[in-house]
This record gives C-alpha cells, sequence and structure tokens, in this order.
C-alpha cells in the first residue's frame, strides 16, 4: 500500500510522526501519532456556525483555513516536533459541507453551506415529487423486476434529501449569481472540506477528493466508480466543477512550504464514517461497526455496492491502489442531538451520571422517547416525524426520562441492524462501536441485551482520528502492513448479550413502536 512519490524520501528515524486532523460537527482536533499509536500531541479548535436566516447553517471558510493550520502547528508544538519529522498527514472529515471559489483567483463564493442546512429541502421536495422522477423510479423498478440488477432496484428508491450535497448544489447555482456565472464560464470549483483545504495546502495545485468523501455527495455512482453525469445534467451541475476523484490513501500533494515551516505530505483524507470503520480493523466482508456520536452511524464492509430499498445507503468504504471497497450505511442522525436537548431542559447534569440514572430504575415506567429531532431515518424513512416523549404519569421521574432516551437510541440502533441483517445476511454477531455516546455503559449493554450480539469497544476511543492515521501512514511507509498495525487495535470492554433480558426488552420495543407511529408525518414540509 506504500506509495512512493518523487520528493518524498521517508527515513522512519526522522519522519515517524503521522498527523491525524479529525473535523466533526463540533470540533476540529489534530493528533500526532506515533509508529507504536502513542497519542504524543493534541490540539483542537471549535466549530463556529452561523445562522443567518432559518435553515441556514453555514461556516466561515477563511476561519476554517486558519483554525485548520492553527490545530497542526499548536499539535507539533506540544509533541516537541517539527515538520522534517512527519512523515504524513491524514484529514478526516464529516461529509457533505461545501463550498465553492473562482477557479482563476481563488475568490470564495459562499461560504461553506453545512450538511446539516435544510435550505434546499423545498427543492429535494420538488424533485422527488416530479413527474420526471417518478418516470425514472417506475422505469428503474420495471427494469429491476426483469433483469434483477440491483443498480436499478437503488435507483428505483432513491429519494433526495436536503442532506446531499448535489441538493444543496443545485440551490447555489440556481440562487448565487456568481455561482452560476462562474459555472457557465468553466470557471467555477466545487469543494466539501477536504478539498478546500486540499486546494490551500498545495497552493492552489490540486482540485480533488476522496472516493469516501465523493461517494457521499449524492453525485457519485457507486457502480461506475465516478461523479454521475446523469445527475449532473439532471441538476445542471457542471463536471468541470467537481474534484478529481483520488484514492483515499495515497500522496495526493505537499503542502506549501511556509504553512508548516517545512513541506508536510498528505497522504490521506477519507469520510469520518469510513476512517471510523477502517481504524476499528473492519476491514473484510460483513464486518461492521457502530458510532454512537452526533448520530447514530452502522456501516457493514460490503464487496459490491448494496442496493436497499429501505435506505440502507451503497457507499464507498475507501479506495486503494485504484480498487474500491463498499460499504453499507443505515442512519439514526439524531442521537447527539436528543442528548444535548435533554441536558439543556435539565434532564442530567452531566452526560456521564446517565449510564446510572437509567439503572437505578427497572424500567422506563411506561415512557417511550422518540429520538426524531431531525425526523426518522432508515428502515421507516419519514423526515416529517416529530421528537416526542409519551406516557409520562405522576409518577414519573427524571430517571425514566433518561432511561427511555436511552433504549430509543437502543431501538434505533437495533432496527437498522435487523434490516441490514435481512438484506445482507450472515452479518457477524460481534459489532465494534465508538463515539461519544458509546462511553455510556448501560446503552451497550442494551444493545447487546437487544440484538444478543458482543459489543466490543476499542481501547483507543479515538478511531475516527487513527483510522485516517492508519491510511496516511500506510501509504507514506510508517507501517509496512495492515498486519502490523492490526495487532494494535485492541478492544479492553466487551458487552456480553444477557439472553434473560431480551423478552422485556423486545416488550418494551413494541411498546416503543407504537410510539413512533403516533409521531410519524407530523409536519408538513
Amino acid at each position: 500500500m506504500a506509495s512512493k512519490s518523487a520528493d518524498s524520501i521517508l527515513d522512519n528515524g526522522e519522519r515517524k510522526y503521522v498527523l491525524s486532523v479529525d473535523i466533526g460537527s463540533t470540533s476540529m482536533r489534530c493528533f500526532v501519532i506515533d509508529k507504536d499509536l502513542k497519542f504524543v500531541g493534541k490540539a483542537a479548535q471549535p466549530m463556529e456556525y452561523t445562522r443567518p436566516q432559518q435553515g441556514h447553517v453555514e461556516l466561515d471558510p477563511e476561519l476554517i483555513w486558519e483554525r485548520f493550520v492553527t490545530i497542526i502547528k499548536e499539535a507539533m508544538e506540544t509533541a516537541k516536533i517539527t515538520a522534517s519529522q512527519v512523515s504524513s498527514l491524514g484529514i478526516s472529515l464529516a461529509r457533505g459541507t461545501f463550498t465553492s471559489w473562482d477557479r482563476e483567483t481563488g475568490e470564495i463564493v459562499h461560504p461553506f453551506i453545512s450538511w446539516q442546512d435544510t435550505r434546499s429541502a423545498p427543492l429535494a421536495k420538488s424533485w422527488n415529487n416530479s413527474l420526471m422522477f417518478k418516470a425514472i423510479s417506475k422505469a428503474s423498478r420495471a427494469i429491476y423486476t426483469v433483469t434483477r440488477i440491483r443498480r436499478f432496484l437503488a435507483m428505483s428508491v432513491i429519494e433526495f434529501k436536503s442532506l446531499h450535497m448535489c441538493i444543496r448544489a443545485q440551490w447555489v447555482l440556481d440562487n448565487i449569481p456568481r455561482a452560476r456565472e462562474l459555472a457557465d464560464a468553466g470557471q467555477l470549483m466545487f469543494g466539501t472540506l477536504d478539498t478546500f483545504l486540499l486546494w490551500r495546502l498545495s497552493g492552489g495545485k490540486v482540485h480533488a477528493t476522496d472516493a469516501s468523501n465523493a461517494s457521499a455527495t449524492a453525485i457519485y455512482d457507486a457502480y461506475t466508480t465516478s461523479w454521475s453525469s446523469t445527475v449532473c445534467k439532471l441538476m445542471n451541475i457542471p463536471l468541470n466543477s467537481l474534484p478529481v476523484i483520488v484514492d483515499t490513501s495515497t500522496h495526493i500533494c505537499t503542502s506549501e512550504d511556509e504553512i508548516f515551516g517545512g513541506p508536510i505530505e498528505v497522504h490521506a483524507v477519507a469520510a469520518d464514517q469510513q476512517s471510523s470503520l477502517f481504524g476499528q480493523a473492519c476491514w473484510e466482508d460483513r464486518e461492521l461497526k457502530l458510532t454512537l456520536g452526533s448520530g447514530s452511524f452502522l456501516d457493514v464492509r460490503t464487496v459490491t455496492p448494496h442496493a436497499s430499498p429501505s435506505g440502507i445507503y451503497p457507499m464507498v468504504a475507501w479506495q486503494i491502489n485504484g480498487e474500491v471497497s463498499f460499504m453499507a450505511e443505515g442512519v439514526a442522525i439524531s442521537t447527539g442531538h436528543c442528548v444535548e436537548w435533554a441536558s439543556k431542559v435539565g434532564w442530567f447534569e452531566n452526560v456521564a451520571d446517565t449510564s446510572r440514572m437509567a439503572e437505578s430504575v427497572e424500567d422506563s415506567g411506561g415512557v417511550c422517547f422518540v429520538p426524531a429531532i431531525a425526523g426518522l431515518e432508515a428502515p421507516i424513512n419519514d423526515p416529517t416525524a416529530c421528537c416526542s416523549v409519551l406516557g409520562i404519569k405522576p409518577d414519573t421521574r427524571r430517571e425514566h426520562l433518561v432511561r427511555a432516551m436511552l433504549e430509543s437510541f437502543a431501538f434505533r440502533a437495533s432496527q437498522i441492524l435487523d434490516r441490514a441483517q435481512e438484506e445482507i445476511g450472515n452479518l457477524p454477531d460481534c459489532v465494534r462501536v465508538d463515539g461519544g455516546v458509546s462511553e455510556n455503559n448501560f446503552l451497550l449493554q442494551t444493545i447487546a441485551d437487544l440484538t444478543s450480539c458482543k459489543i466490543q469497544r476499542a481501547a483507543v476511543r479515538e478511531t475516527t482520528a487513527l483510522g485516517v492515521a492508519f491510511f496516511a501512514g500506510l501509504s507514506s511507509g510508517l507501517w509496512a502492513s495492515r498486519d502490523e498495525i492490526k495487532e494494535k487495535v485492541i478492544f479492553t470492554d466487551i458487552f456480553v448479550p444477557n439472553p434473560e433480558n431480551k423478552a422485556r426488552l423486545l416488550e418494551a420495543r413494541e411498546l416503543w413502536s407504537k410510539a413512533v407511529g403516533r409521531s410519524l408525518k407530523w409536519y408538513r414540509y
């Protein structure tokens, strides 16, 4: 896997550290990691959003760049190293946040539009309700019925959402005159966070993204492993405005000397969930992990793209040496948002207390929590569902509410896992977990009891940062092979299913399903 570039001479006596930048929804962090997987330096900066209008969620590109450079410098300073000691830099990021700029001047056309931004929801709805879209769906279903080619099954059930970059990109082209002017002149460049940072690091020489990030835009065709000319034509997005798709793990560019006081080679960019999957050593077919953070993300490694009628998406896990590995992803997007809301309204004082609070009562006392702050995804697929709490009685206490909320996360995870088992089949009885919410022992034990799966939590919690560090270090030669790093991925916390609890939890999930039914189609868009 190691790649060799003309300007890359790796002396492991000197260049023995990898820089791993993890850009999440709430913060960006840089870690300095050595060959033995010791974290020897760290720095962080918050992600500051602006909300100029209802539904608009934006980030300042110049501030992102400034803080990106700052955390790398500060992390190297805390580790007491210089650029000359860095073998490579890897960048992982929350998917779908993008901006655009002028190819000639580098002038930024608009702020980063976050994946959380919903301004394009009416546009997505109009596409989904259009006669053209319905005709494509029906034709694809008919072709699938005759040929059984699963690519057409995927096309028959797809729905656009504001989460998809392609919808927000079309909104930009329709509503920002400067963007359309540059697009018509062939001078517009779109870029997600990784693309923008690579452009700046390389001094405007590299306009690229990796296959894992590309696959999250809804402009990428997982079956041809390239940008979809069909989507671009439908939405009038110029193909030449999109970045070149490169390997996840390869020498992508070298930073300008003056940025960090010396050149640093970028050897990896990867989407956050894909990076986490790699960091948990889920490298073989059907191995899977569950991230419990801002959202819940169940990712299953697959050999081919998985076409699902229920909203489990086929995505690229990573691309190495031109060979694409795939994954299937099911999402429950509101997990972390529910925890934040519950904290704000006083359900608990410290999130670390929630496991103890839930364990202090026998059950939720009949309370059901529906975690739908941003609607409900697969396999329910109702963006108009509302977050709700049902079954409150005079003797309901905060502990019941907290337990109901945590159990709802387990119920959603089990729904997605059950559907993945039905559609993919032969999944292992072991699930690896990460993310901030995975620190909750009560939740992990509940998932284990409900799914009859052993739950494994890694000793190193920063699996996203670790994954992109692996990608970068393998490419630059810091590690010789996957075997060398696999032995270092250790799972210290194991939650074994207790069969005695399953019947009770299934009964509780059945009651919760009734609560979900009463929360559907609540809002009108």
